[in-house]
C-alpha cells in the first residue's frame, strides 16, 4: 500500500504549532482546500490540544469546535476520508455519526466502549503509546526496554480492540513520538521504527514539528526541515500515514521516496 498523507487541522487556540484564537468554520475550510490541493489523503480533524502542559477541554467545547467543521467538510467532499482526533466517546459518537472514518485516540489507554463504538460504525482507529496525561506525561519517561515495553503495549491493545470486534486491519499504531519519551528516546525510536511492523498493522507517524527535532542553529519556520528529513526517515523504516502540518512539502517527501523505492 502507498503512504498515506494526512493533514492536520486544529480547530484549537492553543495547539503548540498552529493553535489559532482565530480559527473559524472559514479558515479552517480554506486550510483543508489547500491540505487537498497539495496532496492530503485524510483530513485529521482536532478540537482539544495535547501538548506538554495542555488542559483538557469540556466535552461540549470539543464538539462546538470540530463537528461543524466535520459536517462542512463532508458536505464539499463526500470522498475525503476524514479523522477525528479525540480521546472522548461522546464526541466520537456524534463525529462518527457525521461521517467521521477514522477515530485517532491519543490517550494510550482508549476504553473498551471506544474499541465498540469504532466498529459500529464499520470505522478505523489509531491506537497511541504514551503514558499519563498531557500535564503528566513528561514525568514518565523511566523504561527498562523502551521498545519492547512500547511493542508490548501496542500489542495488547490491538489484541484488545480484536476482542470488541474490530478487525485487525481497522487498528492503527502510533509509537508516541514526543508522548512521554525523552528528546534522546524520541531519536532512537525513530532510528528503530521498522521494529514496530512486527505488529502486522499499519503504522502511523506524527513527528511534524515537535520539540525534540529543534536543533541550535534554527532557520524560520521552525523545525521545518527537520520534520521532512524526520519523515523521510519514517517511510524508510516503515511508516504507512505521516500526519504533518506540511503537506504541500511532504508530498514531495512521498514522491521522491517512491521514485527511491522503485529505483533498480
Amino acid at each position: 500500500m502507498k503512504p498515506q498523507l494526512m493533514g492536520i487541522v486544529n480547530a484549537t487556540p492553543d495547539s503548540f504549532y498552529d493553535g489559532n484564537p482565530q480559527n473559524n468554520l472559514a479558515s479552517l475550510m480554506a486550510k483543508c482546500k489547500d491540505y487537498i490541493r497539495d496532496g492530503a489523503d485524510i483530513l485529521d480533524v482536532g478540537g482539544e490540544s495535547t501538548r506538554p502542559s495542555a488542559e483538557p477541554v469540556p466535552e461540549e467545547e470539543e464538539k462546538a469546535r470540530v463537528l461543524p467543521l466535520i459536517a462542512e467538510i463532508r458536505k464539499t467532499w463526500q470522498n475525503v476520508p476524514v479523522s477525528l482526533d479525540t480521546v472522548k466517546i461522546p464526541v466520537a459518537l456524534e463525529g462518527l455519526k457525521a461521517g467521521v472514518n477514522l477515530i485517532n485516540d491519543v490517550s494510550g489507554t482508549p476504553d473498551k466502549e471506544m474499541f465498540k463504538l469504532v466498529k459500529d460504525f464499520n470505522a478505523e482507529i489509531v491506537v497511541m503509546h504514551t503514558r499519563g496525561t498531557p500535564q503528566t506525561m513528561q514525568s514518565q519517561t523511566e523504561y527498562a526496554d523502551m521498545l519492547s515495553e512500547i511493542k508490548d503495549f501496542l500489542a495488547d491493545k490491538i489484541a484488545e480492540a480484536q476482542s470488541c470486534g474490530l478487525a485487525k486491519q481497522n487498528v492503527i499504531i502510533d509509537v508516541g513520538f514526543g508522548f512521554a519519551k525523552t528528546r534522546g528516546q524520541n531519536y532512537e525510536l525513530l532510528k528503530h521504527l521498522a521494529f514496530f511492523k512486527e505488529l502486522g498493522v499499519r503504522m502511523l507517524v506524527g513527528l511534524s514539528r515537535k520539540t525534540f527535532l529543534s536543533q541550535k542553529c534554527e532557520g524560520a519556520p521552525k523545525r521545518k526541515a527537520q520534520t521532512l528529513a524526520a519523515n523521510l526517515v519514517a517511510l524508510q523504516n516503515g511508516a504507512d500515514i505521516l500526519r504533518v502540518h506540511d503537506v504541500k512539502e511532504t508530498r514531495k517527501i512521498i514522491n521522491f521516496y517512491e521514485e527511491l523505492e522503485a529505483a533498480k
